[in-house]
């Protein structure tokens, strides 16, 4: 990552409980793209409590995760709620 570069809007996912990548990673480079970019686009980083890494999280979780996409899309490329 560059200093002082437009990046464009992100929105980052980890699991508290994710035996592969710890979250502090994930909370360490998000931070680290908030405080390199130019930009005024949004940085987000949700963290679940119980998801880890792969596919094994509950139906519910996957339909939420979907949601909270889905909206951050909608909302970036402008799209109407309606």
């Amino acid at each position: 990552m560059q200093p002082h570069t437009a990046y464009p809007a992100v929105l980052m996912t980890t699991g508290a409980n994710d035996p592969r990548v710890a979250p502090w990673q994930s909370r360490k480079f998000t931070a680290a793209l908030q405080n390199a970019t130019t930009s005024d686009r949004p940085i987000l980083l949700l963290t679940r409590v119980n998801a880890g890494h792969g596919i094994g999280a509950p139906f519910s979780q996957r339909v939420g995760n979907t949601a909270i996409m889905l909206t951050f899309f909608a909302q970036e490329l402008g799209l109407d709620a309606k």
